[in-house]
């Protein structure tokens, strides 16, 4: 993660050099990359910082794992009823193949690959999907299903870096970054694109740290098992 994000970054130095070079035009290019708003123009970078973010829905996703996640229906009951569909199909790995995804959360889509989806599992006409649930049943592995619960959590508050173009660039980061097409990006694009990626490593880190409090948690009650002391 960390290689290919330097990667990156070097690359994002590069591109603005590049540009300078062709005077960008007079006009302030103006994006949000979630907690700052940047406001460019051929001469200035104004950075303006923006109200915090609230991070107290990490807090909210760790209860609702701690609840569920060793019960997967009653998880994709609560998904489904905050409005996302949860698809069950035993050929899920199959039809996911062909788009190129993997069973599990499926960000929004547009174009050929909603159409394919909502004609296969939405029975209806459609070149745009919402986010949703695809899967051959409900044993999922616990660590995966955290990681997608916390994207697909963060993906219905609507936070920056989880929507349809910024997902279809992360997705293929590496072959961006490894050529000239980073030169191709627009200025909001390469804002997008880092917002996915940041989102990405916040629920990794996420799933990290729960991973290690729950492991934690299992050793200290062997511990107070066996009557052995267990610092808090």
């Amino acid at each position: 993660m960390r290689k290919y994000l330097k990667r990156f970054l070097l690359n994002v130095y590069k591109f603005f050099n590049k540009k300078k070079e062709y005077a960008i035009n007079k006009s302030i290019l103006s994006a949000n990359d979630g907690n700052k708003s940047c406001h460019i123009n051929s001469s200035a970078t104004l950075t303006i910082e923006n109200k915090q973010t609230d991070m107290s829905y990490q807090t909210r996703i760790e209860k609702m794992l701690d609840n569920y996640i060793d019960k997967p229906e009653k998880l994709f009951e609560y998904i489904k009823g905050s409005g996302t569909k949860v698809f069950l199909n035993k050929y899920a790995a199959q039809i996911l193949s062909k788009i190129n995804e993997q069973e599990g959360l499926i960000y929004p889509k547009k174009g050929l690959q909603a159409l394919y989806l909502n004609l296969i599992l939405n029975k209806k006409f459609s070149f745009k999907t919402d986010e949703m649930f695809v899967l051959s049943s409900y044993n999922v592995n616990l660590v995966a299903m955290s990681y997608q619960f916390y994207n697909w959590y963060a993906c219905k508050m609507k936070l920056n870096g989880y929507d349809f173009e910024a997902q279809e660039k992360f997705k293929n980061v590496f072959e961006i970054c490894e050529t000239d097409k980073i030169n191709d990006l627009t200025f909001e694009e390469i804002i997008s694109l880092k917002n996915a990626i940041r989102r990405d490593i916040e629920a990794i880190n996420f799933v990290k740290e729960l991973t290690i409090k729950k492991s934690m948690a299992k050793k200290n009650l062997e511990k107070i098992k066996m009557g052995q002391t267990v610092r808090v």
